[in-house]
């Protein structure tokens, strides 16, 4: 396992992300590491609808309380399915070693009882960024980063 893996909290907050995360910065002092806004990833990827009321939504946000990370944004992983509670939580998997984000998701997919969410591929923000489901409900994303090095 590479020194970079690391798993974070990911929570989606159905248009109440920032509000969120204020909230964690008053009660446990959490210290905001990232901050991408709709209107921040319309410039990367010109696909993204923007109106006057999402253009200020998080598409991607990263606390740090203690050692932890939680990030928060405002949709669901799996954008087919209502928000909900329940589907608004998942891990985030991600590390600087491109092999071994490749590795999880295609030893993952393995199991005819995970679904593909989103498969593995490059996009905007990453060389590799995927979701599945595991066999008990929990969504999880796979993204190399870099910026973890």
């Amino acid at each position: 396992m590479s020194a970079t893996l690391e798993i974070a909290i990911f929570l989606s907050m159905n248009g109440n992300a920032q509000e969120a995360i204020n909230f964690y910065k008053n009660h446990f002092k959490a210290e905001e590491l990232l901050l991408v806004t709709y209107q921040d990833m319309a410039k990367r990827d010109s696909s993204m609808q923007l109106t006057d009321e999402n253009k200020n939504y998080i598409s991607h946000s990263v606390l740090s309380i203690g050692r932890a990370k939680v990030m928060i944004a405002e949709d669901t992983m799996d954008i087919s399915e209502e928000y909900t509670v329940g589907n608004n939580t998942s891990l985030c998997i991600q590390s600087a070693d491109l092999e071994e984000i490749e590795h999880f998701y295609n030893s993952l997919i393995t199991d005819d009882r995970v679904k593909i969410i989103v498969p593995l591929s490059n996009n905007v923000f990453s060389k590799a960024y995927g979701i599945v489901e595991d066999p008990f409900g929990i969504q999880i994303q796979l993204m190399f980063d870099n910026r973890l090095q």
